[in-house]
């Protein structure tokens, strides 16, 4: 009988996550003209600082070759670089450019702004209770995300 309680829990959890991420894709996010790929790529780069392209792609869970065209592409539009990878001079680094920063940044703003505006349609009770219990998961999620990223985990493994 637990495991069946247990299960209907991860269910709900599972469905209020899977609301939370159609809210920010649908009415959040502005793609502004690039790729779910391109958008997760810069933020990893932004994050974490330059890295080999092999690496990022293993982080990103994609091909070296499919890496290798997506950051020629945002190369071309300005919003990455190379440059020389301080431990080998013969590799490069990939590093997100001035202008990918610029461009995450201004994407975090608006997100949040939009964030914002629908944040001011809730009831005063609504609102205190979200904020609550955002207090509550956002620490939650964040070891998901540490745990999610540790090799060897169920959550890194599909």
């Amino acid at each position: 009988m637990g495991e069946v309680e247990h299960g209907k829990g991860q269910d709900d959890v599972a469905e209020a996550v899977d609301e939370v991420m159609r809210l920010v894709i649908r009415h959040l996010t502005d793609h502004g003209g690039l790729t779910f790929a391109a958008i997760m790529c810069l933020g990893r780069l932004n994050r974490d600082g330059p890295v080999r392209l092999t690496t990022l792609g293993a982080a990103e869970g994609v091909s070296q070759p499919s890496m290798s065209q997506l950051v020629q592409r945002l190369e071309r539009q300005g919003l990455v670089v190379r440059i020389k990878d301080p431990q080998d001079g013969r590799a490069s680094l990939i590093a997100i450019s001035d202008a990918g920063r610029v461009l995450v940044a201004d994407r975090l703003r608006d997100r949040h702004d939009r964030l914002a505006e629908l944040l001011a349609t809730l009831s005063p009770e609504d609102d205190a209770s979200l904020r609550l219990a955002m207090r509550v998961a956002g620490p939650i999620v964040r070891r998901l995300i540490e745990s999610a990223h540790r090799p060897g985990t169920d959550a890194t493994e599909s």
